[in-house]
C-alpha cells in the first residue's frame, strides 16, 4: 500500500506532524493506500509557494510556445503512465470500464486541445484607431486588449470523474501563466497526487502545481479565503459551492462554480421507446449515477408513460450488471463512501413515503456482502414536488415523471433550482430547437448529441457560475487589460 505526500513547491513533503489517513477501494472496502491529511498550515505554504512561482518565478513570463509544449508533454506522460491512471480511477473511485472514455482518453484529449487552443488564443489585440476627442483637440489612439494570467487559482475539484475535473482546471489555467494550489476532495485525492508526480516530471517549475488535500474542515476555508489567493474554481455541492463564494468575497476573490444539477430528458410523442430507454436509464448505471449533468428526471407523455417504465425497468433489471469496476463487464459499480450511499438510500426512502411508484431496485444488492453499492433505481408517476424530483441524489436513482403537452414539459424541466444540462428526443429538430430555447439550463442535447470538448460546459441558476471548456475555458483565467497610447 502505497504512501503518499503532499507536493508543495516542487516537493514531496510530508503533512503537519505527519498524519495519514487511509483511501478505500469503494468496491471491496480494502484499504488502498496512505494520503497526507494537510493542516491550515500546510495551505499556509502551498499558498505561499504559488504566489511566489507567481510574482518572482519564470510561468508567467514563460513565453506562449514552451507553455503549449509542456502541456504537449504532460499529455504525453499521462498517455504514457495510463495504466496507473486507470488503476487508481478503478480501484479509489469505483470507476468502471464503460466510463474509461470520458475519465481516462478525454482528458487526455482536452488536455492537448487546451495546448492547441492556447497557441491560436488572442493574448494581445490591437483595435481599430480610434478618434479621441481632448481639451486641447482631437488625438488618434491606439488600443491593445492584453489578457493577462488571473494569478494564483485555488483549485478544488471533485471526485467523481476526478481526471475530466482537474483538467478542466489546470489546463487552461496552466496555457494562460497561472500558478495552482489544488485542494481535491478528501474522498479522492489520488488522481491530483498522482498528477503531482506527472508535473514533476514534465519539469513544471516549483510552486506552479501544488497538492494540499486533507480531512480538516478548516483547510477549505483557509485556501479559499487566503487574500493571496486570485482565482477560486470549485466543482461539486451547492452548498459548499455557497460557503466558497461567501468566503471568497471578503477579498473580492474571482470564483467559478460548477455546481449540481436536477436534469430533464424530455421524450417526446415522435420518438421510438426502445430508442429512448438506454439514454433516459443511464443515470441508473452509468458511474453509479454520480454525474451533475446527468438527465435524473424523465419526462414522458402520460398515455405513454407506464410503456416507458416499464421497458426501463426490464433494461436495467437485464443488461445493467452490478459489481466491482474491475471486472470489465461490469456496468453499475459502488458509489464513493458509505455516507452518500446513506444520502441515497435516505432519498429513495422519501420518493417511497410520497407516494412515487417504485418500479425497479431501492435496495442494496443481495449478492455483494461488501462494498457502497445501490441498486439501480426507477421511480414512476413522480411528482415535481417530490423531494426526489427537486434534490440531487448523485446515485443511480431516475424519476420518470409524465406532462400532458409540451407547455407542461417544459414548465416541469424548468421548475427546479438547478439549470445545468437537458436532452430532448424527438424526430422535429426544428421543434427541439424551439424548445430548447425555452429551458433555462447551460446545455441542451437533442437526440443525443454529445457536448464536445470546445463546447461551454456550466449551468443557469444553482448549477454555477461560469464556463469551462474549450476558448470559454481559457477566458476564465484571465484578466483583460487596456494598454492605450497617442498616436
Amino acid at each position: 500500500m502505497k504512501t503518499w505526500k503532499l507536493y508543495i513547491d516542487g516537493k514531496w513533503l510530508d503533512a503537519e506532524g505527519g498524519r495519514t489517513y487511509a483511501i478505500q477501494n469503494p468496491a471491496t472496502e480494502e484499504e488502498i493506500a496512505l494520503v497526507p491529511d494537510a493542516s491550515v498550515a500546510d495551505v499556509d505554504r502551498a499558498v505561499a509557494a504559488a504566489r511566489r512561482a507567481f510574482d518572482e518565478g519564470p510561468w508567467p513570463r514563460t513565453p506562449l510556445t514552451e507553455r503549449v509544449a509542456m502541456l504537449h508533454r504532460i499529455a504525453d506522460i499521462i498517455d504514457r503512465r495510463k495504466e496507473e491512471f486507470r488503476e487508481i480511477l478503478v480501484r479509489g473511485f469505483g470507476a468502471e470500464a464503460a466510463t474509461m472514455g470520458q475519465q481516462l482518453e478525454s482528458p487526455i484529449a482536452m488536455i492537448r486541445n487546451y495546448a492547441e487552443l492556447a497557441r491560436g488564443y488572442a493574448f494581445e489585440e490591437l483595435m481599430p484607431l480610434l478618434d479621441q476627442p481632448t481639451p486641447s483637440g482631437p488625438q488618434l489612439v491606439s488600443t491593445l486588449l492584453v489578457r493577462q494570467p488571473v494569478g494564483v487559482c485555488a483549485q478544488i475539484p471533485t471526485w467523481n470523474f476526478p481526471l475530466w475535473v482537474s483538467v478542466q482546471k489546470f489546463a487552461p489555467a496552466l496555457a494562460t501563466g497561472c500558478t495552482n494550489v489544488f485542494k481535491p476532495s478528501p474522498w479522492g485525492p489520488l488522481i491530483d497526487l498522482l498528477l503531482a508526480e506527472v508535473m514533476d516530471e514534465a519539469g513544471l517549475p516549483p510552486g506552479v502545481f501544488n497538492v494540499v488535500n486533507g480531512q480538516a474542515s478548516e483547510i477549505g476555508p483557509a485556501l479559499t479565503e487566503d487574500p493571496r489567493i486570485d482565482k477560486v474554481s470549485f466543482t461539486g455541492s451547492n452548498a459548499t459551492g455557497m460557503r466558497i463564494m461567501a468566503g471568497a468575497a471578503k477579498n473580492l476573490t474571482r470564483v467559478h462554480l460548477e455546481l449540481g444539477g436536477k436534469s430533464a430528458a424530455i421524450v417526446l410523442d415522435d420518438w421510438d421507446l426502445d430508442a429512448a430507454v438506454p439514454v433516459v436509464s443511464a443515470p441508473a448505471f452509468f458511474h453509479a449515477g454520480q454525474g451533475c449533468a446527468m438527465t435524473t428526471r424523465v419526462l414522458v407523455q402520460r398515455a405513454r408513460h407506464d410503456e416507458l417504465v416499464a421497458k426501463m425497468k426490464g433494461f436495467v433489471e437485464n443488461v445493467v450488471k452490478v459489481g466491482d469496476p474491475a471486472d470489465p463487464s461490469i456496468l453499475l459499480g459502488p458509489v464513493i463512501r458509505p455516507e452518500r450511499r446513506a444520502a441515497i438510500e435516505e432519498h429513495i426512502a422519501s420518493g417511497r413515503e410520497q407516494g412515487a411508484d417504485l418500479a425497479t431496485g431501492g435496495g442494496r444488492p443481495a449478492h455483494l456482502a461488501k462494498g457502497f453499492f445501490v441498486e439501480p433505481t426507477i421511480f414512476g408517476n413522480v411528482r415535481s414536488d417530490m423531494r426526489i424530483a427537486r434534490e440531487e441524489i448523485f446515485g443511480p436513482v431516475v424519476s420518470v415523471i409524465p406532462f400532458d403537452d409540451e407547455a407542461e414539459a417544459i414548465r416541469i424541466a424548468n421548475d427546479s433550482d438547478y439549470g445545468l444540462f437537458g436532452t430532448i428526443l424527438t424526430q422535429d429538430k426544428r421543434r427541439a430547437i424551439e424548445m430548447a430555447k425555452q429551458i433555462r439550463t447551460g446545455g441542451v442535447s437533442i437526440n443525443g448529441a454529445s457536448n464536445g470538448m470546445g463546447k461551454p460546459s456550466g449551468g443557469f441558476k444553482h448549477s454555477g457560475i461560469g464556463r469551462e471548456n474549450g476558448r470559454f475555458g481559457i477566458d476564465e483565467y484571465t484578466e483583460l487589460q487596456v494598454v492605450m497610447w497617442p498616436n
